[in-house]
């Protein structure tokens, strides 16, 4: 069994790559899906071409979701593990997935913990394994958590969601997690850390970034239609903690809105 790593980069993220590589091993090697936005003009670092376990691929324009595509498109990998550029591996973290494969041998995706570099948890997790179906509420899984089976036939990222998309910052694991689910495919989360990574991820930014409150309002109409999506879209801005003004909350609820309306209306 062979896990690989996919690291999705753009532009000059090219040069912290070599940084995630550790020693080569027989059961371990990368693909790094390289977007160039054409504005620059970077070359690949040496290091890169110098090790026989790393494939670059390229691709043009933005958004990590076509980025993440690509990436699947080229995957050679049994175990598929999504990494960003600023990501760090400790050889424990890849024991650690592979191991747990081993042992839940049915499961399509297995969705792990991040740390951050001070070795704090990224989020509040489970102590115990959970079934998707059987999620806690509020479970919120991010990209670099999720490994899975090439071989499960799983679906593509839906390249409307996800940083550098031109309407919607995030959301792009949700989708992802759901329309496998949906699939028939089976999702468990297993509390191990196998990665560490910065804290400050796109989807916590819904105070500070409209997108990705638009991006929040399109999640919620695509698990649950427009009417629950409106529901759940103003108790959430109504009971938002802090001390925010009405006219602020009502922003906030305005931009849910608009990402609701931008899936109702069937928008790619």
């Amino acid at each position: 069994m062979t896990l690989q790593l996919l690291i999705c980069t753009i532009n000059e993220g090219i040069r912290r790559v070599p940084g995630m590589l550790l020693p080569k091993r027989d059961d371990v090697k990368y693909l790094v899906s390289w977007q160039q936005t054409g504005t620059v003009n970077i070359e690949m670092p040496q290091e890169l071409e110098k090790r026989d376990d790393v494939e670059v691929f390229t691709l043009s324009g933005r958004g990590i979701s076509v980025n993440r595509n690509n990436a699947l498109k080229h995957a050679t990998g049994d175990i598929l593990l999504l990494a960003d550029d600023d990501s760090t591996y400790k050889p424990e973290y890849f024991d650690k997935i592979l191991t747990t494969f081993r042992r839940y041998p049915k499961a399509d995706i297995i969705c792990f913990r991040a740390i951050d570099r001070e070795g704090h948890f990224l989020k509040r997790y489970a102590t115990e394994p959970w079934r998707y179906v059987e999620r806690p509420r509020g479970t919120h899984i991010s990209s670099v958590e999720i490994a899975f089976h090439r071989s499960a036939s799983l679906p593509m990222f839906d390249e409307r969601f996800g940083l550098g998309s031109k309407y919607l910052a995030c959301g792009e694991e949700e989708i992802f997690l759901h329309d496998a689910f949906l699939g028939g495919k089976k999702i468990i989360f297993i509390p191990e850390t196998v990665v560490e990574t910065d804290p400050n991820t796109t989807g916590k930014r819904f105070l500070t970034f409209a997108a990705a409150r638009r991006a929040k309002g399109a999640v919620l109409c695509y698990l649950h239609g427009p009417l629950g999506a409106t529901l759940r879209a103003t108790k959430y801005c109504l009971t938002l903690k802090g001390e925010h003004s009405m006219s602020r909350r009502m922003q906030f609820y305005r931009d849910m809105i608009a990402g609701i309306r931008f899936i109702e209306n069937g928008h790619i």
